[in-house]
This record gives structure tokens, C-alpha cells and sequence, in this order.
């Protein structure tokens, strides 16, 4: 998939997916370690903070209620708000392709993890983000760039947490507390070898990172220094 995204400073840029080698593994693990009864391995960073719509912080719309209609992968999904449906894309996280030339088998493990934590959601709501002109931020497939909250959690902490993606940052890092949040998470799910960073898993992020951090250093890059000191 080609990401084509709007961001407040106006600037519309294009990101490819993530980038990945020819060892596609066809029956990927299930996220999360294979070894259920071994003792969580510390990150060395400080357990990641809760986001909830309580505490959205500026360069966000308030959090409205949503009804899930349908998920495109792990990343995108129709949502039926008060005014309609509207395509969300979900901002800070970009899961493995489902589709076209960059698909990835783990790109459908992470569509159908994203899609049972959605069906199985009591709430949805959804946050867009804010231009600088105070309009609903969109990217060039007008699609909606925002917040998710499943029973009044970040869902894309749960993903960086769980290695479905990780913390996507091309375009720059949220405020506090959602980037301490997703980086948090991260560095947790990497070090106990989760979705995305379980061993031998056949895409290279450690090229994915570089491309994605290139030379907005906003978040650290694991593979070259510590997330947390």
C-alpha cells in the first residue's frame, strides 16, 4: 500500500509500506511469546502510560462514539459516527500489508488481531486529529487520521504493546502522553519478543525504523541506542 498522508503543517508526503525480504513465512506465530509461563523481560523503560479520552491532549478532537462496520486491515477501518461513516486510519502505528505487491503473511495475522479487538470492543470511539486551521486532519485518500479507543483505551498502544505494529513516526511523535505511550510500549513488546519482534521474523525493521525515523530523531532508533537511559 502506498500511505499518502496530510498532516496539520499541510504538507501531503507519501510513505510505502514496510519494507520486507523474500522469507515470507507462511504459518507466522501467533502475537506474543511462545513460551506463555516465562517472566516478562524489563525494557528498561517505565511501564507505558494509559491514554484514555480523559486525557487527549491537545491536537485532537474530542473523543466521539463509533460503531464498527468493517475493518480493511490492520490499520484502516469504516466507522458509522453521528454524522456517518467515515474511513479511519488509524495515526502512529502502519501494520504489514494485506494487499499488493508488499503483502505480508503477518500483514493478515495483524488485520484479524485488529479486527477481534474491535469486534469484541463494548465502546469504540474515535479522536481525529487537529490541523493547524482547527479542521478534521485527513490524508489524499481523504480518509480520517485519528485516535481509537477501545473501552476507553488506546487501541494503538495496545498494538505497539503487542507488536501488531510498531511506533510509527515518520511524520514526526505525538505529545505526551501518547508517544511515551507507543514508544513505551514498543520497547516492551521488543523486548519480550512479541508479534512484529519475535525471532526470525521475516521483515527487517531495523531498515523499516530507519526509513520511518530518517532525520526527525523525535524517538530513539533501538537498533542504534536504548529506548530509555
Amino acid at each position: 500500500m502506498l500511505l499518502s498522508l496530510s498532516l496539520s503543517f499541510g504538507l501531503a508526503v507519501a510513505v510505502s509500506g514496510c519494507v520486507v525480504d523474500d522469507r515470507i513465512n507462511p504459518n507466522p506465530p501467533p502475537s506474543g511469546n511462545a513460551d506463555l509461563g516465562s517472566m516478562p523481560i524489563p525494557s528498561g523503560c517505565p511501564a507505558p502510560p494509559e491514554v484514555t479520552p480523559a486525557n487527549i491532549p491537545a491536537g485532537y478532537f474530542p473523543a466521539q462514539q463509533a460503531r464498527l462496520l468493517y475493518t480493511v486491515d490492520g490499520d484502516t477501518a469504516h466507522f458509522e459516527i453521528a454524522s456517518g461513516e467515515v474511513v479511519v486510519r488509524f495515526l502512529w502505528v502502519n501494520t504489514e500489508e494485506t494487499h499488493g505487491t508488499e503483502a505480508t503473511a503477518y500483514g493478515t495475522v495483524a488485520a484479524n488481531i485488529v479486527k477481534g479487538w474491535l469486534e469484541a470492543a463494548t465502546t469504540l470511539q474515535i479522536a481525529p486529529g487537529k490541523t493547524a486551521s482547527g479542521q478534521i486532519q485527513r490524508d489524499t485518500y481523504d480518509r480520517t487520521l485519528a485516535l481509537i479507543f477501545v473501552d476507553g483505551k488506546l487501541l494503538q498502544s495496545r498494538m505497539t504493546e503487542e507488536g501488531v505494529s510498531a511506533y510509527f513516526t515518520e511524520f514526526g511523535c505525538p505529545p505526551s502522553p501518547i508517544h511515551e505511550s507507543l514508544l513505551y510500549g514498543e520497547a516492551d513488546a521488543r523486548a519480550n519478543k512479541r508479534g512484529i519482534w519475535e525471532d526470525n521474523h521475516p521483515t527487517d525493521y531495523s531498515r523499516v525504523l530507519r526509513t520511518w525515523i530518517g532525520n526527525d530523531h523525535c524517538r530513539p532508533n533501538p537498533y542504534v541506542e536504548p529506548y530509555c537511559r
